[in-house]
């Protein structure tokens, strides 16, 4: 991995400064510095924030001009000068023409070997610094070199992970013809054992040597389970040599838990004269890994079992591969749910909208045919039909306005104009407009006012919450009494529009507020369903909160709570 393009954070820059400001301050000098190797430069990369400190942060100077870092740097060793002028190696070094005459530097490497820079501290007088200081900094040294470790560890397990995840895309990509290999490779592994098997039984030279190069653990226990064959990796993984594991148990070698388990297996292979799996995890150098052991038993001439082999195979990166598969599969799958649910919702909306669209279409058309043959008959017939085609065209513009408002909503443009409202005397006006609704539904409106509510609101988007409101209670109410309640308590202003209707079922509540979403059939009542999702928009807009009760055959409550804003506290 190439050094230069590892970025350190700002976060590491932060603690290396306060590490200069340290150094700088205890040891009672003027610079405290960081250099990082840039080729061909060499910069100042942190820089102490102490008095007289000449130097600056990101400052350069070419390689190869007798700077004391440049030594630190190639020899890769300490380098102490207690006074540039008394010694004519460092007296023309360029930085005692900045007045710093002695020198203590030790070099900062990368976890590779690589030159990172320098880790210094520069005085203006003769210093010959202390074992203390040197100390101290060869503690701040091995601070930045972890920092370092660190930086890089990150980098390494990001590039590994970026691999992993190529690796997993084709993989994916490519289960079902690896899921044929595998099956293959299989029964390929079944007849090389089996091999194996015949192979241990006529050499065990012979297959020691097999066994030394493979990449899978292997042993042979006795009866009374003593190693009696062991391979390189089992000594490597196991961290035990050949020579102390043959004649041992496991009881012998490893902790008691894992032994128990070993000698239960081993146990078991012995009982039922056949082949067992299980999985165990060992903890290696890079993280824990995940074994799948098969042990079978080994027989003689006559059929007996003398000994039971083991061979344990890493598939750690299989089981993160098949976890990973199995995620896939279930964002797949319910990703596939969403756009089924939302393909029928698209189909919902279409059915009620077109529905909903035609039948004011359909009952404006009847009327302008009845307007033209009454048109004949005398005056008295024209008005009232061109009433009625004037109230469908109001259903019509509503339902539209209802389409444009979700639409605004969706795409986030819902912006708010506020001004000085009484909600108290926008409710009634509303209420006016249904003066002809409300007498032919024969619902009686009653009111409960606690004086003028004023606040900073948005009069027309509050209007369209209050028409809303009232639309539902008039269509659901069931011909019975509507009371509308407005007041405030708080700061707050509270609009309560209640019926005594049909009411909302109980497994509908919490879906009310949705779109498209309605308390009862569409074949019973019209409306697209989108009325109490605008007004929830709106409320949430000006940081309210709209909730309902309801009871089935007894009505519901919908209440409105909305701060008031810079007007009522003023």
């Amino acid at each position: 991995m190439d050094m230069a393009e590892l970025q350190i954070s700002g976060e590491m820059v932060t603690k290396w400064q306060e590490i200069v400001n340290l150094l700088a301050e205890i040891m009672h000098v003027p610079a405290a510095l960081i250099m990082k190797f840039d080729p061909p430069e060499l910069v100042v990369f942190v820089a102490s924030e102490s008095k007289g400190n000449p130097y600056e942060r990101n400052e350069t100077t070419c390689n190869l001009t007798g700077l004391y870092c440049e030594t630190v740097m190639r020899t890769r060793l300490p380098l102490l000068v207690p006074d540039a002028l008394a010694d004519e190696r460092w007296m023309s070094n360029p930085d005692v023409e900045r007045g710093m005459i002695s020198y203590f530097g030790l070099p900062i490497l990368w976890p590779s070997g690589e030159v990172f820079g320098t880790i210094c501290v520069l005085d203006d007088k003769r210093n010959a610094y202390s074992e203390l200081y040197s100390r101290l900094l060869v503690q701040f040294r091995d601070v930045v070199q972890a920092d370092l470790r660190s930086l890089l560890l990150h980098a390494v397990r990001l590039a590994e992970e970026t691999r992993a995840k190529a690796c997993l895309e084709v993989q994916v990509a490519e289960r079902t013809a690896a899921l044929t290999r595998a099956n293959a490779q299989l029964q390929r592994d079944i007849v090389e054992r089996k091999r194996a098997e015949e192979s241990l039984r006529a050499s065990q030279r012979l297959l020691q040597a097999v066994i030394d190069n493979s990449i899978a653990i292997i042993f042979v226990k006795d009866a009374q389970g003593r190693y009696l064959l062991v391979n390189r990796h089992f000594e490597q993984l196991r961290r035990v040599s050949r020579e102390a594991a043959v004649g041992k148990s496991d009881k012998e070698l490893f902790p008691s838990e894992c032994a128990r388990a070993a000698l239960l297996l081993d146990q078991q292979v012995f009982a039922t004269g056949g082949a067992l799996e299980t999985e165990e995890a060992l903890l290696q150098d890079d993280g824990s890994h995940t074994y799948l052991t098969l042990e079978f038993p080994l027989r003689d001439d006559s059929g007996a079992s003398y000994a039971v082999c083991g061979i344990s195979t890493d598939i750690t990166e299989r089981k993160r591969i098949e976890e990973a598969r199995v995620r896939l599969l279930d964002q797949e799958q319910r990703a596939r749910a969403a756009a089924e649910s939302a393909i029928q919702l698209r189909d919902d909306f279409l059915a009620i909208a077109s529905h909903e669209l035609y039948t004011p279409i359909a009952s404006q058309k009847l009327a302008l045919q009845s307007l033209l043959r009454e048109a004949g008959k005398g005056p008295s017939g024209p008005p009232r039909l061109l009433s009625r085609a004037e109230a469908q065209c109001r259903r019509l513009e509503r339902l539209v306005e209802e389409l444009l408002d979700v639409s605004t909503i969706q795409a986030g443009r819902l912006s708010l104009h506020l001004e000085k409202v009484d909600l108290v005397a926008l409710a009634q006006d509303v209420a006016g407009r249904f003066e002809g609704e409300l007498m032919q539904a024969r619902s009686p409106l009653l009111w409960r006012i606690e004086g003028p509510v004023v606040g900073t609101w948005d009069g027309d988007h509050l209007d369209q919450v209050v028409t809303n409101l009232l639309m539902n209670a008039i269509k659901y109410g069931a011909g019975k009494p509507i009371e509308i309640g407005v007041m405030a308590r708080e700061g707050m202003a509270r609009l309560v529009v209640a019926d005594q209707g049909i009411g909302i079922a109980p497994d509908r509540l919490p879906h009310i507020f949705e779109r498209f979403e309605r308390g009862v059939s569409v074949k019973s009542y019209g409306g697209l369903g989108l009325g109490l999702y605008i007004a929830l928009q709106i409320v949430d807009a000006h940081g309210g909160s709209i909730r309902v009760e309801s009871t089935p055959g007894r009505g519901s409550i919908f209440t409105v709570e909305l701060p008031c804003g810079p007007s009522l506290a003023a």
